[in-house]
């Protein structure tokens, strides 16, 4: 270090614990800090350092150096007197060997001909150069550079003190306010990625088979049923569907058949006149009028009740229909979607779902495996849904550390995808870091309660769906003690849906009988 007549290497870590400053010292350092953070913009919070540390330190000028994209390479970020951005080497530079070595540096009459060039452009002599790292968790992105006290005198140890303290916490300021601006100048690219729902995204053989074959409808009429277990996505691949196909212009209306009463789903289907029945104070169009040369999708189409099954299926073959109370008779072009986690086969043998229906409906059939299934796919979607959420919460996160993916990737998720995307929601929200850790997800993943599964058989695959989600409600269920809130989390689905789910398999918590 024969460039320089005078320094002094210490460790920031000893002098912030060996502190000895007074408590208004600390509250301005602190005050400083909360400006600082008032805002995520880097400019902002470059220019707010420099300031508060000239202050706090009585020094005449500062800069804020950065690591570049370049191992060679430094640049100053934000100078009180250099008004562009310079870029100058790392080697055998004050900045260089302070963020090298994780080390305050206190340098007297600096004689390394980089310093004379940026005092030729910043115009004046430097005496002296208090040097502090800007580190985050032991990883040093930069320093604060402060340059000669304004009374002529040399940098002391409550300087330097205060400078450590400064630099410890700026640090985690910067690194936030570079993500935030990174984040926002890939926003506009992002949002244009994310359509207004969700996407299909899969590289499992099953779902690429699905991709290729809704590529074949696209002009086609035929009717499409989706089976698989809640929270799979169907609803999801019901809009792909309609969004590929020429009726992507007109309306796509979804009808979930399992949360109306059926005298109500009848008019929500179908509309009414006014006086129809009690209530009816005007006509209403029903969803099959409301949705012509558009899509209509009908989840949960086995809860539709026998009396109205003949009305679709009037609907699917003459595409006719009347009101609730009225006479006239009114067409609609439309293409039906259904879909469904139940066994309508074994429904149709026990005379509550007709045959005929049934083959009206199932004009092309797609089956969505459950997430545990498609494994190969849960870190894509993990992805897909924290770059969502970031966005739509402005949180400064860009991925998950390897343990937390790999703990996402350990979990047989009862709730399939859209327990997935409530994980990651809650983890966006609560992090505290640039990525996502295993502390950031729920007590289920981190302890493994849902195992991984050995491999399913074709065999075993063709379990029924109500039996499979028969079983994994009890478990879950029994886990959570019959706690039905705790439950519903866990399987990513209502409170009003888990008790249809317990009516419907006649599911009663046994300290209750």
């Amino acid at each position: 270090m024969g460039y320089l007549n005078k320094i002094t290497s210490l460790d920031s870590k000893d002098i912030i614990k060996n502190n000895d400053l007074k408590t208004t010292r600390l509250h301005s350092i602190l005050r400083a800090i909360n400006i600082i953070n008032s805002k995520l913009d880097l400019n902002h919070v470059l220019k707010q350092v420099i300031q508060h540390a000239l202050r706090l330190t009585n020094s005449v000028a500062a800069s804020i150096i950065l690591e570049t994209e370049s191992d060679t390479d430094l640049v100053i970020a934000y100078s009180t007197d250099l008004k562009s951005k310079i870029r100058f080497p790392r080697k055998r530079s004050i900045a260089g060997s302070c963020i090298d070595s994780g080390q305050i540096k206190v340098i007297y009459e600096p004689k390394n001909p980089q310093q004379k060039e940026i005092e030729r452009l910043a115009g004046f002599k430097t005496k002296s150069i208090l040097s502090v790292p800007l580190s985050i968790k032991g990883k040093t992105i930069g320093c604060i550079e402060l340059i000669n006290k304004q009374d002529n005198s040399l940098f002391n140890d409550e300087d330097i003190t205060v400078a450590a303290i400064m630099s410890n916490l700026a640090a985690v300021s910067i690194r936030n306010a570079e993500v935030h601006e990174k984040l926002q100048t890939t926003n506009l690219a992002l949002q244009s990625q994310l359509p207004s729902g969700d996407r299909i995204i899969g590289t499992n053989q099953e779902v690429q088979k699905i991709f290729k074959t809704i590529n074949k409808l696209k002009d086609a009429k035929i009717t499409v049923m989706i089976l698989g277990e809640s929270g799979t996505g169907k609803g999801v691949l019901a809009r792909a569907i309609h969004e590929q196909s020429d009726r992507k212009n007109h309306p796509f209306i979804t009808v979930n058949c399992s949360a109306f009463a059926q005298q109500l789903l009848e008019s929500e289907l179908f509309g009414h006149e006014k006086g129809a029945f009690t209530g009816a104070d005007k006509l209403k169009k029903g969803r099959f009028e409301l949705a012509h040369g558009g899509t209509v999708f009908l989840d949960e189409i086995g809860e539709m009740d026998a009396s109205l099954q003949p009305k679709l299926l009037r609907v699917l073959h003459d595409k006719e229909f009347e009101r609730v109370g009225g006479t006239e008779t009114l067409t609609t072009d439309v293409r039906i979607i259904s879909a469904t986690n139940a066994n309508l086969e074994e429904a149709i043998e026990q005379k509550s779902f007709r045959k005929d229906l049934y083959f009206r409906l199932k004009g092309i059939v797609f089956n969505l495996p459950p997430l545990r299934e498609r494994r190969e796919d849960i870190s894509n979607l993990a992805e897909f849904f924290l770059q969502k959420f970031r966005i739509e919460l402005n949180r400064p996160l860009h991925g998950f550390d390897t343990e937390s993916m790999n703990a996402l990737q350990g979990y047989d998720y009862p709730g399939n995808i859209r327990e997935l995307e409530n994980i990651v929601e809650r983890a966006v929200v609560l992090a505290e870091d640039e990525v996502i850790h295993v502390s950031d997800l729920p007590d289920e993943i981190k302890h493994r309660k849902y195992r991984v599964s050995t491999p399913v058989t074709t065999s075993e695959k063709t379990v029924s769906f109500c039996k499979t989600e028969k079983e994994t409600i009890l478990e879950t269920l029994e886990e959570c003690g019959w706690n039905q809130s705790m439950t519903a989390r866990l399987l990513g689905i209502t409170r009003n849906k888990l008790r249809y789910r317990l009516k419907k398999y006649h599911l009663t918590d046994p300290e209750e009988n």
